[in-house]
């Protein structure tokens, strides 16, 4: 079978499951403290009281995620290589014709150990470089709410402490928890920036496994897919026939696939040059398969940008749901909460048309409306 990025989905699952309850963990513990203070009159002693106990509480939640952090990650991106090679395996034994015997050599094979720690390390250390800003995100939060609470609306007179704390609660929440913004400038929820960085390791080590295997096979060419609703980044690569190492696009004489003659083919590039293209990005849903001159029938006509932009809009609205269902979670005030729920259902009404609307095939998944589990 081709190798894809989904090969490493269920796997980074695991990893992100151990985060995406701490979204909305953290906002309860916020949403508590502030309900407390806003009940009693200013009190520097007891706002610091409040900033300890928040403290403690999210320094604790975070020490659970540490103790099965690292061999969580381990299993996963080892689970994932291994995936992988055996992807590689079943794709050769069908399409290749090659003898059992060659397939149990390939399997015998050791893995490429240090590769795989190489990227153990990487995703560890991307997952622990989140933990001192989920500590000092906790605390700003409170200290950024209790502020505007007591110079803005209440000192004159406008509104009551409760609406404005519930007013600079809802801004905050609605940048998103912890606020992490990548290098292209692209704000981040917690929750996402974790499942974004956990499936991308796991999907490069399935990558990389499949490539491994089939470098020991001796092949050299793969094949990138078609991938309905494709994104611009993907879209000049699907069906092009990449080398695994090599130079550029080029012409090349290579041996049939499976008769006693060569034939020319046209390598668009390198895998490398491809994924720095953008391809195989994050959640990216396009796979590489073995490439057998002659044989393999590249995909043609597959470019959908209609498909594109329906599918992002369907992921826009998912994300407006969970940020809503979020709010009403952590909501100070009753009445903020039923503004909220109002919220959801209303843009849930609205994926429900573009579901029956939209120009090519789309399927509602609940779970991405979830918050506090992995997507």
């Amino acid at each position: 079978m081709p190798v894809d990025r989904t090969l490493g989905a269920d796997i980074a699952g695991t990893i992100a499951e151990l985060y995406h309850g701490l979204e909305v963990q953290l906002a309860d513990q916020i949403s508590r403290q502030l309900r407390a203070g806003i009940a009693e009159p200013p009190d520097a002693e007891k706002q610091l009281a409040a900033l300890g106990i928040l403290s403690r509480g999210a320094r604790s939640l975070l020490n659970q995620i540490e103790r099965d952090l690292t061999g969580t990650v381990e299993q996963a991106v080892v689970l994932a290589y291994h995936r992988g090679g055996e992807a590689a395996i079943a794709e050769l034994a069908k399409r290749s014709g090659m003898s059992d015997r060659m397939l149990a050599d390939l399997r015998k094979q050791l893995p490429q150990l240090g590769a795989i720690q190489r990227m153990v390390y990487a995703l560890t250390s991307k997952l622990l470089g989140t933990h001192v800003r989920i500590l000092r995100w906790e605390q700003d939060a409170y200290r950024e709410v209790m502020a505007k609470m007591m110079l803005t609306g209440t000192l004159t007179g406008r509104e009551t402490r409760l609406r404005t704390a519930q007013r600079a609660w809802e801004e905050l929440l609605a940048r998103g928890i912890t606020g992490f913004v990548d290098k292209a400038g692209r704000r981040w929820e917690l929750a996402s920036y974790v499942e974004m960085a956990s499936r991308t390791g796991t999907a490069q080590a399935a990558v990389q496994g499949n490539l491994d295997r089939l470098a020991s096979a001796g092949i050299n060419l793969v094949v990138v897919s078609d991938a309905p609703q494709e994104c611009k980044r993907c879209r000049p690569w699907e069906g092009k026939v990449l080398a695994r190492t090599g130079p550029g696009a080029r012409d090349v004489r290579v041996q049939h696939g499976t008769q006693d003659r060569t034939v020319t083919v046209h390598v668009a590039g390198s895998v490398l040059e491809a994924v720095e293209a953008g391809l195989l990005h994050p959640n990216c849903r396009h796979s590489l398969s073995a490439y057998l001159p002659g044989v393999t029938r590249l995909p043609t006509d597959t470019a959908d940008p209609d498909g594109d932009l329906a599918r992002q809009k369907l992921r826009a609205l998912e994300r407006k749901v969970r940020k809503d269902k979020l709010q009403a979670a952590a909501a100070l005030d009753p009445a903020a909460r039923r503004v909220f729920e109002a919220k959801v259902r209303a843009t849930q009404a609205e994926i429900r048309d573009h579901l029956k609307t939209a120009p090519t095939q789309l399927f509602r998944q609940p779970h991405r409306e979830r918050i506090g589990t992995a997507r």
